[in-house]
C-alpha cells in the first residue's frame, strides 16, 4: 500500500478528503432521517469525525510512530516566528464572536455537544488536509502542495457555501473555504507543525457555533473574513519567499 500510495499521491489524496465527506454526509442523512433534531444531527457527524480521528490515528502511526513527518512537533522560535507565532488565527477566530456576541441562550449539553463536534472537526481535518495530504504531496513541492490541497479543502466545503440565499453570498463563501484552505496550507508550510493549525481549526468553529446569528450582516462578515485571510496569506507567501531567497 505505501509503494500504491507514492506512486499515486494525488489519489490517495482525493480519497481521503472524499472518505471524511462521504462519512460526515452519511452521519447527517441517517440523523435527518430519524428526526434527531439539530444536536442530535451534530452529535451523529461528531461520530463521524471521531471515526475518522481514529482511523487516520492509526493510519499516521503505522506509518511514522513518531508523528514527526505528519507535522505534530514541539514549537520552535524560527518557524513561529515566521508565522507571527500564529497570533493572526486568534484574530480570525474572534472575528466572528466579537462581531456578533456569544449566544448566551445554549444550554450546558449544547455547548458540550458544540465543544465535542468541534475537537473531531479540527483534528480530523487537519490531520487529512495538512498532515497526511502534506506527507503525500510535499515531495511535489510546497506550490503544488498549497494550491492541490486549497482546492480539494475547498471544493469539499462548498456544500454549506451552496445554501446562499443569493449569488453574492454563495461566492463569498466559496472564497471564504478556498481562502481558509490556503492560508492553513501555508502555515503547514512555513511552520511545518500540525498542532496550531488543530487548535485554531476547533477554536474556530466552536466560537463560530456558539455566537448569535446575524444573517443581516453576515455578508459583511464573511467579507471581513476573507480580506484578513488575505491579507495573512500574502505575508506567509512573502515569508516563504524570503525563505527561500536567504
Amino acid at each position: 500500500m505505501r509503494t500504491v500510495a507514492k506512486e499515486h499521491p494525488l489519489i490517495f489524496s482525493l480519497v481521503w478528503g472524499v472518505v471524511l465527506t462521504l462519512a460526515v454526509s452519511v452521519a447527517s442523512a441517517i440523523a435527518t432521517i430519524q428526526e434527531f433534531g439539530d444536536m442530535g444531527i451534530r452529535n451523529a457527524q461528531a461520530c463521524a469525525f471521531l471515526v475518522m480521528a481514529v482511523i487516520t490515528t492509526v493510519y499516521m502511526k503505522r506509518k511514522d510512530p513518531t508523528l514527526l513527518s505528519f507535522g505534530f512537533s514541539k514549537l520552535q522560535a524560527g518557524p513561529s516566528r515566521a508565522v507571527l507565532f500564529y497570533i493572526p488565527l486568534l484574530i480570525i477566530a474572534a472575528a466572528q464572536p466579537l462581531m456578533n456576541g456569544i449566544n448566551v441562550e445554549l444550554g450546558a449539553l449544547e455547548v458540550i455537544s458544540i465543544v465535542i463536534m468541534t475537537l473531531m472537526v479540527g483534528y480530523a481535518e487537519e490531520v487529512i488536509f495538512r498532515g497526511i495530504i502534506w506527507n503525500y504531496l510535499r515531495s511535489k513541492g510546497p506550490l503544488f502542495y498549497v494550491v492541490f490541497s486549497s482546492l480539494l479543502f475547498g471544493i469539499l466545503h462548498m456544500a454549506n457555501a451552496l445554501g446562499g440565499n443569493d449569488l453574492i453570498h454563495t461566492l463569498l463563501q466559496v472564497a471564504n473555504a478556498l481562502l481558509l484552505g490556503c492560508v492553513l496550507a501555508l502555515l503547514m508550510v512555513a511552520g511545518r507543525n500540525l498542532i496550531p493549525l488543530i487548535a485554531f481549526h476547533f477554536l474556530y468553529d466552536a466560537l463560530a457555533m456558539v455566537s448569535n446569528e446575524n444573517l443581516e450582516h453576515e455578508v459583511l462578515i464573511v467579507s471581513i473574513l476573507n480580506i484578513l485571510y488575505l491579507i495573512y496569506g500574502i505575508y506567509l507567501v512573502m515569508a516563504l519567499k524570503r525563505k527561500a531567497g536567504s
